[in-house]
C-alpha cells in the first residue's frame, strides 16, 4: 500500500493556527500514524512526506500528480493509494467548520471519502475506486456509526487516473483539533486491515 500523504495542513492544537508546516501537527503526522497503524498489521506502506501545496497551493495538484507517477515507478506492487487531506470551510465570523463524531466515547473528527470520475478528463478506473471507497466507508460505519461524511463524487479526477484502488480521503476540517483528526486515523487504518483480509461489507 502506498499512502501519498499530500499536504494541507491541518491545525495545532487548540488555539493554535489553522495551517502549519509543523509536521507533528499537520497531516503529515496523520499520515505517519496511518502508516503505523498499518504496520502492526503486518501491511507495508510507503509513506510520501513531500510538500506539494507548500508554498504553492494552486500547483499542488500538478505535482503530486508527477510524486505520485514516481512513487508508483519505485513501488510497482501497490494496491492502495490514499490521498490524506482535511477539509476547509471558514464561518462568517472567521472561526474554522469542525466535524464531529464519537469515537468509543471520545470527541472525534468526521472522514469523507472523495472520488474523482470521468466528466472532464479521462479516467478509466474511477468506477474501481469507488467500489472501493464505498466498501471502506462501510466497514468504518459498521464499526463506528457516524463517523463518515457521504461519500463526495466529483467531476475532477484528483490524479485518482493513475492507479485502480486510489482515493481521497479528508480527515476533518480545519477547525478540529489535532486530537480529533488522529482519532479518525484509526477508523481508517482499521478498515483498511479489515478489507486487506477480505472483509464482506
Amino acid at each position: 500500500h502506498d499512502l501519498h500523504s499530500h499536504l494541507l495542513p491541518a491545525e495545532k492544537e487548540e488555539g493554535g493556527e489553522y495551517r502549519t508546516t509543523n509536521e507533528d501537527y499537520n497531516m503529515m503526522s496523520l499520515g505517519a500514524e496511518l502508516v503505523r497503524l498499518l504496520a502492526e498489521a503486518g501491511i507495508t506502506a510507503v509513506h510520501d512526506t513531500s510538500y506539494y501545496d507548500y508554498p504553492d497551493y494552486l500547483a499542488s495538484y500538478d505535482n503530486a500528480r508527477i510524486g505520485l507517477q514516481q512513487q508508483l515507478k519505485k513501488y510497482p506492487t501497490v494496491k492502495l493509494v490514499i490521498d490524506l487531506h482535511r477539509d476547509a470551510a471558514e464561518y462568517s465570523n472567521g472561526s474554522q467548520w469542525a466535524t464531529e463524531a464519537f469515537i468509543n466515547g471520545e470527541k472525534s473528527a468526521q472522514i469523507m471519502l472523495v472520488i474523482g470520475t470521468d466528466s472532464y478528463y479521462e479516467h478509466p478506473n474511477w468506477e474501481q475506486n469507488l467500489s472501493v471507497a464505498l466498501k471502506l466507508q462501510s466497514l468504518m460505519e459498521k464499526t463506528h456509526p457516524g463517523v463518515t461524511r457521504p461519500l463526495d463524487l466529483r467531476k475532477q479526477r484528483f490524479n485518482q487516473d493513475l492507479l485502480p484502488g486510489t482515493i481521497m480521503a479528508e480527515i476533518g476540517a480545519a477547525g478540529n483539533t489535532h486530537r480529533e483528526a488522529m482519532n479518525t486515523v484509526s477508523v481508517l487504518a482499521e478498515a483498511i486491515i479489515y478489507l486487506s483480509k477480505g472483509a464482506n461489507t
